[in-house]
């Protein structure tokens, strides 16, 4: 990372550093004024010859630190540089001189300081301006390149008794939202009402966020949101695997889905709101979570230990742990300091392995709660680290003959076309639908015509239609008086004159001749309150 050169961060230190400096690395000054020593300075150190004699005389912490640095790219947050490293003292030019702190170094940061080899500077960063250490380019261009770390992978935990297997059930769960916000364009708030018929419905926030970045949905200046028909149905019309890693990869990407402010148990900053940066936290905990061997099971307290250990500062990269003022949930304390890490990043790395990597079908749990998780085939392919699952075609569409449509899974886009033209009914190992007058009324109001109802019955099911369903859905679509089948109770009174008391005859549905009527079966425990209050207790065939 370039941040500044090296005669601007020599230009920065006082004298009494330099002249530190140049007496380590056997430089003879001339120069006096400031300006001109760190010229000098700067023009003698990055020579290939003086840099590596500087890293061959150092000791096995601060050239361990120093190729921390390196294969970071040449730079770290200083926070976290100090924290892994030591502290570097505050001491004035006089005491430096006087004492000759140099040469008692106190930490491996301290050593490489008053070497000149590590250099301060603020940058960018994702959460703002940050103080970094770094090791200048005209120094770092001679040194040599860091063999990468052997990591070690998390502990692996014996199989549980009870195993959760992740499936790409979410992206059905998308095929329900789509459905039903294209029968009726709602506000996210009615949406979370309306779908209510999800296998996840604690994941519809998620699928929300990301359909809209995705460009799936769109939300109009009424805050209404709507399906965008070239982009869903690309997705609707693609093989299962593509569908499951597009989804996958909505969420591993999103800019937008702030995982942090989904654990349940923290609320945020009152001021800062949720200061993580979600898309860079999520990046760097998924690199770690490649570290896991597929297939094997792993206690989520020894895996939280393996991201403490490896990078504690994912979700903070600037190392700063007192910035932020998270709440609990529970009790509304702020949570600040590095003690508070396993009541934030803890919170978060569990929620995140039994939330959206487990929804998304990436990873298997042991129960609810979960203790334990394992990477499977498809989130180990997802990761880049195997091959896709076997994902037989799913079977056609079966209709019935009382009219009853069911849907395998993922046959998507099928069922998304289903749900115009028929009315929900259940779902479990499947969907089921049934044709009703109501819902190709329905499909009528949104110009499908019957040709084409008919047309997609026969090529989803793949068999011709029978003669009477497709007489009977022509009839109802065209609007004629429906059959109605409805479920009544038969009220009998051995006086004709208690069915026409105002209390009772306001339920009557119709009246069947002299002291008989049929009351809807939603009203049998209000007509029976009335007969109560009325001093009688009829006789019922059926248990309440």
């Amino acid at each position: 990372m370039a941040l500044r050169t090296l005669y601007q961060t020599l230009l920065d230190s006082d004298l009494a550093r330099l002249h530190v400096i140049a007496r380590q690395w056997d430089i003879t000054l001339i120069a006096e004024r400031k300006p001109d020593v760190a010229a000098e300075l700067a023009d003698a150190m990055a020579r290939a010859e003086a840099v590596e004699h500087v890293v061959a005389g150092l000791d096995d912490a601060a050239r361990a630190a120093l190729d921390d640095l390196l294969r970071q790219g040449g730079a770290l947050p200083w926070a976290i540089f100090a924290r892994r490293r030591g502290e570097l003292r505050a001491v004035g030019p006089g005491r430096l001189e006087r004492e000759e702190l140099w040469r008692t170094p106190v930490s491996a940061v301290e050593r490489l300081w008053y070497l000149g080899l590590v250099q301060r500077a603020f940058a960018t960063w994702p959460t703002g301006q940050v103080e970094m250490a770094f090791v200048p380019e005209e120094l770092s261009l001679y040194m040599p390149i860091p063999a990468p770390l052997d990591v070690v992978p998390p502990k692996p935990a014996a199989p549980p008794a009870r195993q959760i297997s992740g499936t790409d059930v979410l992206a059905d769960d998308l095929v329900t939202l789509f459905a039903a916000l294209q029968m009726e364009p709602l506000n996210p708030a009615a949406a979370n009402e309306r779908t209510a018929w999800m296998r996840l419905p604690q994941a519809r926030a998620l699928l929300l966020t990301v359909a809209q970045e995705q460009g799936w949905l769109n939300r109009d200046e009424r805050e209404t949101l709507r399906p965008v028909a070239e982009p869903m149905l690309a997705w609707l019309q693609a093989d299962g695997w593509s569908q499951w890693t597009t989804l996958a990869r909505a969420w591993m990407e999103s800019a937008r889905w702030n995982d942090l402010a989904a654990v349940p148990t923290l609320r945020p900053d009152p001021v800062r709101e949720w200061p993580a940066e979600p898309r860079s936290a999520r990046q760097a905990f998924l690199k770690l979570l490649r570290c896991c061997v597929p297939d094997t099971w792993y206690t989520l307290a020894d895996f939280t230990a393996f991201v403490r250990e490896q990078n504690m500062d994912f979700l903070r990269p600037d190392g700063d742990y007192d910035a932020w003022a998270v709440r609990d949930a529970a009790t509304e304390k702020p949570l600040r300091g590095i003690d508070a890490w396993d009541a934030i990043e803890g919170a978060w790395i569990a929620f995140v392995l039994t939330g959206p990597l487990f929804w998304l079908g990436m990873v298997d749990l042991d129960g609810e709660p979960a203790t334990c998780f394992r990477l499977n085939t498809a989130g180990a392919a997802l990761l880049e680290l195997g091959d896709p699952p076997d994902m037989p075609e799913p079977p056609p569409l079966r209709l019935s003959d009382d009219g009853v449509l069911t849907a395998p899974l993922r046959r998507r886009y099928a069922r998304f076309q289903v749900r115009r033209i028929a009315q929900p009914l259940t779902w479990g190992e499947d969907y089921r639908y049934r044709l009703t007058p109501a819902s190709l009324t329905l499909a009528r109001q949104q110009r499908i015509p019957v040709a084409r109802i008919l047309a997609f019955l026969e090529e989803a099911t793949g068999q011709a239609l029978p003669v009477h369903l497709r007489t009977a859905i022509e009839s109802a679509y065209q609007g004629d008086e429906p059959v109605r089948l409805e479920q009544v109770w038969l009220l009998r009174a051995p006086d004709p004159a208690l069915l026409e008391r105002p209390a009772l005859r306001r339920f009557i549905r119709e009246s069947l001749g002299e002291g008989m009527a049929l009351i809807h079966a939603s009203d049998r425990a209000k007509v029976l309150a009335v007969l109560a209050r009325n001093g009688i207790l009829p006789e019922t065939d059926i248990a309440p």
